[in-house]
């Protein structure tokens, strides 16, 4: 669905099915929506439910950027001798400056600035912190961060997605306006090796391993899915290495649909599923204009297909706020490709198998 767009949402709403919506009570069978007295609106269904129409509108996510840039993304320090961060901050700028308008993007690095050489464990596994706070027209502010950086350290990747989770994944404000929906785009040429208690060990290569950090980076995507962040994780250069598994673990935990990590080999890839993942983020979050409260009574439809709810591969989610629908997997994509999309509130349960 293009930006911009919007569709209609049908509600029934029946007393105690929702906290939105109309109410209408029935008078003993025979009151003004009981079509059999010639005074229904013929909208009634025998159990008290009318069904009206809300406009949803997309929503401006979030997506803050959590890019490596530990020694391997240097020239020197992997084999193929290719300048990652050269080609990952130029994807970064290239996409951040197109779209800015209708994103809110941030920016985290990691290891942080004072990850530098030496042998200083807790200076190379230093979690990233936030360079650029998450809003629009971040561009040329995440252009001018990154220019002023460069690679170093090891890769404490579960302690800066820790970070980022407190960083995007704020509670629904107090007067419960819509949240946004949220997203973080995690972009590494290597697998995790600082766990919160150091336990590297020299692997092949000179490499440092830490068999830990691996479980601790899983645990960390898996807690931002939880608060609603969607985690879309890409290699650079990472599709035959023998930690793509890893990768593929994280990605699949990250509530995106996808099984396994996007693997780019030049700064241009990273550019192009950069650009897919962001347009993902714009066109598949709506915003609803009332409230719903009870997921299991609410049926969501691509095309007239039912998708079932928390399903990443094929179904949608639902907002803190009540508000904000995300469509996931499959289902985004058929958004994308112009499908029309409905949700109703029912009176009884839905099951969608």
């Amino acid at each position: 669905m293009a930006k911009g767009s919007w569709c209609w949402v049908a509600l029934c709403v029946a007393a105690g099915c929702s906290d939105g919506g109309v109410v209408r009570e029935r008078d003993g069978g025979t009151g003004r929506d009981d079509p059999s007295d010639g005074s229904g609106d013929g909208n009634y269904d025998g159990d008290g439910c009318e069904k009206t129409a809300v406009r949803s509108t997309p929503t401006t996510p979030d997506m803050l950027i959590v890019l490596d840039r530990s020694a391997s993304m240097a020239p020197t320090g992997n084999d193929s001798r290719t300048d990652r961060w050269r080609g990952s901050v130029n994807a970064v700028v290239e996409v951040t400056a197109s779209l800015d308008d209708g994103i809110n993007f941030g920016l985290m690095t990691f290891p942080s600035a004072r990850g530098g050489g030496g042998r200083d464990v807790s200076a190379q596994c230093a979690p990233g912190s936030v360079n650029v706070d998450l809003g629009l027209g971040n561009g040329p502010e995440i252009a001018d961060a990154l220019r002023r950086m460069g690679p170093g350290g090891y890769t404490p990747t579960a302690a800066t997605l820790t970070e980022a989770l407190d960083v995007i994944g704020s509670p629904v404000t107090a007067d419960q306006t819509a949240t946004p929906p949220k997203y973080v785009l995690l972009v590494t040429d290597g697998e995790p090796n600082c766990s919160a208690d150091f336990g590297g060990i020299l692997g092949s290569g000179g490499s440092i391993e830490d068999p830990r950090a691996r479980e601790e980076t899983v645990a960390a995507i898996q807690a931002l899915t939880k608060q609603g962040v969607q985690t879309f994780v890409v290699g650079y250069q990472t599709a035959q290495t023998s930690f793509a598994g890893q990768l593929d673990r994280m990605a699949a935990a990250g509530g995106t649909g996808e099984k396994k990590h996007r693997s780019v080999e030049s700064g241009s890839q990273l550019t192009s599923a950069f650009e897919e993942l962001a347009g993902r983020a714009i066109s598949c979050s709506y915003e609803l204009e009332a409230a719903v409260s009870d997921t299991t009574r609410v049926l969501v439809t691509v095309d007239d297909e039912p998708r079932a709810y928390g399903r990443a591969s094929d179904g949608w989610t639902l907002g803190p706020d009540g508000r904000t629908v995300t469509l996931t997997g499959a289902a985004c994509d058929a958004a994308q490709r112009g499908a029309i999309f409905s949700i109703e509130v029912t009176c009884d349960p839905i099951v969608v198998i």
